[in-house]
């Protein structure tokens, strides 16, 4: 069954179950290591500062739902081939290692275009952030520190449009 234009429009606005997602120290330092940066020292947990990409995998990770099930809220799985279109992170403060971070985001935009060589295809836009609870600044939200924004788009291919 086809995921129609109008049924886009639909899923825009839904919220994420959400989360919370801790930076362990032993992921601190295997990220870090993986993408040739400084690991960060064992100790002093807490007061270090994990990779830039923890904002990333913090949200993905504690966002409340598999890849399956969201892609399921577009009518699409896996084998129809979505792909990771644009992403941007925006960090107020950096992440830290030991600490805890509740995620919330959602749906914020959905269009259908038409490309000459890839046909109809969807473009699915939404947003995670990431707030401490144990920091409190300038960036409140809630009474919660907001520490980063993560925003990704995903690319749907409708074969069947």
């Amino acid at each position: 069954m086809a995921f129609a234009e109008a049924d886009l429009q639909t899923v825009v606005g839904r919220r994420f179950p959400g989360g919370s997602y801790t930076v362990s120290p032993w992921r601190a330092w295997l990220l870090a290591d993986t993408v040739l940066a400084e690991p960060p020292s064992l100790q002093d947990e807490g007061e270090r500062p994990a990779h830039p990409l923890f904002a990333w995998m913090a949200a993905t990770g504690a966002m409340g739902i598999t890849w399956d099930e969201l892609f399921a809220w577009f009518g699409a799985t896996a084998a129809d081939g979505p792909v990771f279109g644009e992403h941007e992170t925006t960090l107020h403060r950096p992440l830290r290692v030991g600490a805890t971070y509740r995620v919330t985001g959602g749906i914020e935009s959905a269009e259908r275009k038409v490309g000459r060589r890839t046909g109809v295809f969807d473009v699915v836009g939404y947003a995670m952030d990431l707030h401490d609870t144990d920091l409190h600044d300038t960036h409140l939200h809630d009474g919660e520190a907001h520490v980063a924004r993560c925003w990704n788009s995903i690319v749907f291919p409708r074969r069947d449009a």
